[in-house]
Formats: C-alpha cells, sequence, structure tokens
C-alpha cells in the first residue's frame, strides 16, 4: 500500500452556481452567513457561503445528537441496573456497530442514486430521523433491556444515517480550498453541542423518555433550514450510477493495489477512532468507578468537562482548518492530532482526582479538534470515485465506526483484567494503536 495514485480531480466536484440554494437563511442562519462570509472567503460563491451557513444550522443539532446519545444511554442504563452497565452498554452499541456495517455504506450508495424531485440528500436526512425520534422515545419508556438493545440498534442507525447523509453536503457543496476551514467551523458547532448536550443529558437523567429523545429533536429542529432552503441538485436516473449491490458491498473494500492513499487514510482513522471509541464510551464509568462520583454527579461532572474543553475545542477546529488551507498541508496535523490524544488517554488512565482528568479531557480535545477537522478534508481528497463520494465518505465513516463494534465489545474482559476497572490497560492500548495511526497517516502520498 505504499504506492502513489493520482488524486481525482475535483473530487467531491466544486459546486456550480446553480447547485445550491438562490434563497437566503432566516434567523440565526443569518448571523452564520455572515460569519461564514468572513471565515471561509469573501471571494466565494454567494451560494457556497449561504450553503455553509445552513450547514452550521443544521450541524449544531445533528452533532448534539451524535454526541449526547451515546451518554444519554450510558446514564439510561446505569440508573436501571449500575452492575450491568458495561456488559448491557457494551452489547448495545457492539450490535449497533455490527449492523452498520451495512447499513452505513448501503444508505450512502442509496442517496447517491435516489433521484427523487426533493433531491437526493433531503429525503433520507428526514426519514432517518423519525426513525431515530420513535426508537429513541421506547429506550425512555422501558426498562427491559432486552428492549433497550433492540431500540437503540434501530435508533442509531438512524441517527447516523441521518448525521452521514447530512455531511456528505459540505463535501458536495464547498470548493476544496475551503472545506477544511468548513469542516473546522463545523467542528466548533461540535464543540460548543458536546457541552450544551453533556448538560442536557444530566438535567435530564430523571426524566428517561426526554434523556433520549431531547437529543434527536433537537436535530430534527435544527436541520429544518437545511431541509427547506438548500437546494439539493436533483438527479435524474441517467445521472446517476447503476446500484449494483454485489458490486457496491465488494467495493467496501478498497483496493490497496489501486488506491493506496485511501486504503492508509482509512487505517489510519480507524486506528484513531479506537482511541476516541474507548475514550468516549467509558469515560462516564470512569467517573463512577475511577474517581468514585455517584450518576448523578458524574453526568454533571461530564458536563462540566465538555463545557471546559469547548473553548478549546473551538481553537483548534478553526484554527487548525485555517492553517492546514493556507499550508496546503494535512498530513502533520493529522500526526499531530494522534499523537495528542495518545498521550491524553495515558494521562486520564492515571488519574485520581477530578483536575488531572480534566488536564487529560483537554488535551484529548485539543486533538481530536484537530483530527476530526483535517482528517476529514484528507479523506475527501482521495475518495476514488466522486460520483459515488456518499458511498466512499460513508466508507471513511466506517472507519471510526468499526471501533464501536471492538472496543465495546472487548473493553468489558480488559476492565476485568487484575484488580478490576484496568483503565490503563484499556486506555493504554488504545494510546498505542493511536501513535501508530500518526505514523501510518505519511503513507499517504498524494496528500501533503
Amino acid at each position: 500500500m505504499s504506492d502513489t495514485t493520482a488524486l481525482p480531480p475535483r473530487s467531491p466536484r466544486d459546486p456550480e452556481p446553480g447547485d445550491l440554494a438562490p434563497g437566503t437563511a432566516a434567523g440565526p442562519a443569518t448571523a452564520l452567513r455572515d460569519e461564514a462570509h468572513h471565515d471561509v472567503d469573501p471571494a466565494a460563491p454567494r451560494s457556497v457561503r449561504r450553503t455553509v451557513a445552513l450547514v452550521l444550522v443544521a450541524g449544531l443539532g445533528m452533532y448534539i445528537m451524535m454526541l449526547t446519545v451515546n451518554t444519554a444511554l450510558s446514564l439510561r442504563i446505569a440508573s436501571i441496573d449500575p452492575g450491568q452497565k458495561e456488559a448491557v452498554f457494551g452489547r448495545a452499541v457492539s450490535l449497533s456497530a455490527l449492523v452498520m456495517l451495512v447499513t452505513i455504506p448501503l444508505g450512502g450508495a442509496l442517496s447517491d442514486r435516489t433521484t427523487s424531485r426533493f433531491g437526493r440528500r433531503r429525503p433520507w436526512i428526514l426519514g432517518s430521523l423519525v426513525v431515530a425520534l420513535l426508537s429513541m422515545a421506547v429506550i425512555g419508556s422501558t426498562d427491559s433491556f432486552a428492549l433497550i438493545t433492540f431500540a437503540y440498534v434501530i435508533g442509531i442507525v438512524a441517527a447516523q444515517n441521518a448525521f452521514s447523509t447530512y455531511a456528505v453536503i459540505p463535501v458536495e457543496g464547498v470548493p476544496d480550498r475551503l472545506r477544511a476551514r468548513v469542516m473546522g467551523l463545523m467542528g466548533m458547532f461540535g464543540a460548543l453541542a458536546m457541552s450544551a448536550g453533556s448538560y442536557l443529558a444530566a438535567a435530564l437523567v430523571g426524566i428517561p423518555v426526554a434523556l433520549m429523545v431531547v437529543p434527536v429533536l433537537l436535530a430534527a429542529l435544527t436541520t429544518i433550514p437545511l431541509l427547506v432552503m438548500y437546494k439539493d441538485p436533483v438527479k435524474a436516473a441517467a445521472d446517476v450510477p447503476p446500484l449494483d449491490l454485489r458490486a457496491m458491498f465488494s467495493g467496501m473494500v478498497v483496493s490497496p493495489r489501486r488506491h493506496p492513499d485511501f486504503a492508509w487514510a482509512w487505517f489510519s482513522r480507524f486506528l484513531a477512532g479506537i482511541a476516541m471509541t474507548a475514550m468516549f464510551s467509558f469515560f462516564i464509568f470512569y467517573l463512577m468507578d475511577g474517581l468514585n462520583l455517584p450518576i448523578a454527579q458524574a453526568g454533571a461532572s461530564a458536563g462540566t468537562l465538555s463545557l471546559a474543553s469547548a473553548p478549546v475545542s473551538i481553537l483548534f477546529f478553526t484554527v487548525s482548518g485555517w492553517l492546514s488551507d493556507k499550508l496546503g498541508r494535512r498530513k502533520p496535523f493529522v500526526a499531530l492530532a494522534a499523537i495528542l490524544m495518545a498521550i491524553a488517554l495515558v494521562v486520564a488512565a492515571t488519574s485520581t482526582t477530578f483536575t488531572q482528568f480534566l488536564v487529560a479531557w483537554l488535551i484529548f480535545a485539543m486533538g481530536q479538534a484537530m483530527y476530526l477537522t483535517v482528517d476529514l478534508a484528507l479523506c475527501a481528497a482521495v475518495l476514488p470515485d466522486a460520483r459515488d463520494a456518499g458511498k466512499d465518505m460513508a466508507v471513511f465513516q466506517l472507519a471510526l465506526s468499526l471501533p464501536n463494534i471492538i472496543v465495546p465489545a472487548l473493553a468489558p474482559a480488559v476492565l476485568a483484567m487484575g484488580a478490576g476497572h484496568n483503565y490503563l490497560l484499556l486506555w493504554g492500548g488504545a494510546a498505542v494503536l493511536c501513535a501508530i495511526g500518526a505514523l501510518t497517516v505519511f503513507r499517504v502520498r498524494g496528500v501533503r
């Protein structure tokens, strides 16, 4: 996988003026339009700036949903039976991630080939959010772990499909020279959303239905401007590739010989995904078991962590994206980000006070913000085929989804080793893999 391949021209293509909405966003979107005008590029077409504004408004709720649902599930399970929380949580997350191996690429491929008069992306975003909302309502209404697991699998798969489909819009609608900065702005909203979502979960822990439903409901509400005002390009049947399921799933394994840059970028992202999954899936339980915090206090402390890291994340999201675009380099930023996450995991695993854990959390926030900003731009630059942008970006999303099968499935056994609650082994191992990922990214030859 060391050979180079030429980057696909305009992959995904730069938008044409007629592709995007002629209208303007109202309310908060108008303010964001002005911010995007300043931060993205004053020379960018007006339609591009408008699309950025709509994407950011939707991103606030989308990130709240995706960054809060797992925390909400862990609190919900712990409130029912603290003794089984790791096993039940791990089973639900692993099973859902396993299902995503099929559903997420399939959802991306289907949206690529949708010829609805409402566009390719909008029907899938809306439909997926409705399914997610109903599923989360079931989780909040029952104490049955079997039913909770089943509903979570359906709900999180739908939520992830909505998010993955939404994430294709800035890839399609923003030129490559601006993409890292836009991803940085999206990440900034993600940082704000994580803080808001953590406090939301802590506040609603005593109201199970609201705990599970409100994050998805917020995603639906903030996505309305995008669904209404973004002119999702309508494709005719002749303009989209035919749906060949056998060929599509065989294409999920990208040939390292034909597309080595794609393969190395994917593998590096997978190793970083293990680190992110290990930290975010189990930090709530570490606050309970490692720092001996009661469940309500653990939930509130999660909000404190997110609030404290929000300015750090915003800084690193925005500055790293801007610098990466300005310098025309991706790999050094991605490698440094992975190293920071590895260091943070070791510091977290050895912390004995909340203050020490907070330091680890802030270091991790630096690394994660930089990584998610620049790595997504790197991934967009090595897509094999612009016509299959939705499917190929979904394949990259699998690099972050697969760890959700592996880590939660293995974590209960790893944590049980020795005297129990062995977070040094769990997070230390994830740190080593993340550091390897930092080296692996330099095997991507077609990107600086």
